[in-house]
């Protein structure tokens, strides 16, 4: 799969919109708030001597944080009884300490026994269930899970791959026999009553081209991503865009759409194809991947998984290697990276009961000058009315003929809010959940952009609290 750039569109006055879309009323004009741009590590600021001589841009509607964080999911194998999830106390830990409660994974069968399913859902993890073979028996599982635990079932997905592990229906084969069987699970999860709410996601690897709708088959479009040779998700200079091309092949269906699968493998591999990479290589390629499914509308993206599976010392499995942690629950860089991520996002200040104009605002009209077509940014909103501006270039991070990783020169960044902020907090998610700098009082300044994300988290005057 090879995945392009999404494209802007203009709304007509007064389009009702959600969260993460572009829209545009009256007297004022939104942008898309996830942006590509034109021009590429220490991801430093350096504020501007001059006062703003650049017009403020359209106004960006934010997406709010909460809405970001509800995007980033992750595979687990809580089946899996041999290896690292056997331990569904660490499972549960794991997940609350990257502050992650959305995953997927095959519905409860004999193995596990039922009471493991409960635990994490009672524990707050929210389950997209696969169906197996016997596609009955396991939506009727998931139904009495959601029977036990209210709301502990978000979704469930119809057959994986079926290029990969092809399957029979009533005397059919192929792609026939895959669609088949997903308007059945279609057909059973709405008329099942409790899984009222439950939504139905696409099964995968069938050939889109050949298809022209999901009309009860599917509520949610699917697609699997899996950027090869250790490229970026969506922006390489080959004109290889993993994302944006599994983006655009479904498009025509009209659907919301989730990445079920997205990930790279931390072992370090030189050649051609399925490349794996180190783990610092790891943490860039899935912060930059969570944030360009959410800027390109994404409603949810899970990663390819949680926990090595199993003990692989003398790394002979890619397969092995593709955890946020290590066998032995450790967590490596990217489990550190989504940490820092989601408590830099969840943290706040308390709103003021008379001071709520920066909360209600949701849009900022700043304006980045000297992007590179490789770079992108997302513009997200605190509850507290606090904006954070990610930025992230998708420059090369891997040498596919050494087997080693890549570092790019960081792309020099004008950014003007269009009004006064008070204060500006680089952070680096790679780095730290502190602050790397703070400025206060300015309007524009200087960011150095680096081949991954960054967040600038913009207090502006009127913002309450402040």
């Amino acid at each position: 799969m090879k995945h392009p750039v999404a494209t802007t569109r203009v709304l007509p006055a007064n389009t009702a919109v959600s969260s993460g879309s572009r829209s545009a009323n009256r007297t004022k004009t939104y942008r898309w708030f996830g942006t590509r741009a034109a021009e590429s590590v220490a991801a430093g600021i350096c504020v501007l001597a001059c006062v703003s001589t650049v017009q403020a841009s359209d106004a960006v509607r934010a997406m709010p944080a909460d809405t970001f964080i509800e995007t980033l999911a992750v595979i687990t194998h809580v089946n899996y009884t041999d290896g690292a999830y056997v331990n569904v106390r660490n499972v549960v830990d794991d997940l609350a300490w990257l502050g992650i409660h959305h995953v997927r994974d095959y519905a409860p069968g004999s193995s596990p026994p039922f009471s493991s399913y409960v635990y994490l859902a009672q524990h707050g993890v929210k389950f997209n269930f696969l169906t197996g073979s016997n596609f009955a028996e396991s939506i009727g599982q998931a139904a009495k899970l959601n029977v036990t635990v209210p709301g502990s079932v978000t979704a469930i997905e119809g057959f994986n791959e079926i290029n990969n592990w092809p399957i029979p229906y009533h005397g059919l084969t192929g792609t026939a026999a895959g669609l088949a069987v997903q308007r059945e699970i279609y057909a059973r999860v709405h008329a099942t009553p409790e899984l009222k709410g439950v939504h139905v996601y696409d099964l995968t690897g069938y050939d889109e081209k050949s298809v022209e709708t999901r009309a009860d088959s599917a509520d949610y479009a699917n697609q699997h991503v899996y950027p090869q040779n250790g490229e970026q998700p969506t922006y390489n200079a080959n004109g290889d865009r993993w994302m944006g091309a599994a983006i655009d092949a479904v498009k025509k269906f009209q659907l919301p759409l989730v990445i079920t699968e997205f990930g790279y493998f931390s072992m370090p591999q030189a050649g051609w194809y399925m490349l794996g990479v180190d783990e610092p290589t790891q943490a860039k390629g899935v912060l930059n991947g969570y944030m360009d499914a959410a800027a390109a509308g994404v409603k949810r993206t899970f990663v390819y998984e949680l926990l090595d599976q199993k003990p692989d010392p003398q790394n002979k499995s890619g397969e092995m290697h593709y955890g946020l942690f290590r066998n032995d629950n450790s967590p490596k860089q990217v489990a550190h990276a989504i940490r820092n991520l989601t408590s830099i996002l969840n943290a706040g200040t308390t709103l003021r009961a008379n001071g709520t104009t920066g909360a209600v605002r949701g849009t900022l009209a700043y304006r980045l000058s000297g992007m590179p077509v490789s770079a992108n940014s997302l513009l997200l909103q605190k509850k507290d009315g606090r904006f954070v501006l990610a930025l992230w270039n998708e420059t090369p991070i891997w040498d596919r003929a050494a087997g080693t990783p890549l570092t790019s020169p960081p792309a020099s960044v004008e950014l003007d809010f269009g009004v006064k902020a008070s204060r500006v907090d680089l952070y680096d998610p790679l780095v730290s959940a502190a602050p790397l700098a703070s400025h206060r009082d300015l309007r524009q300044l200087t960011v150095n952009v680096p081949d991954h994300v960054i967040l600038l988290e913009v207090t502006l005057a009127d913002t309450p609290g402040t």
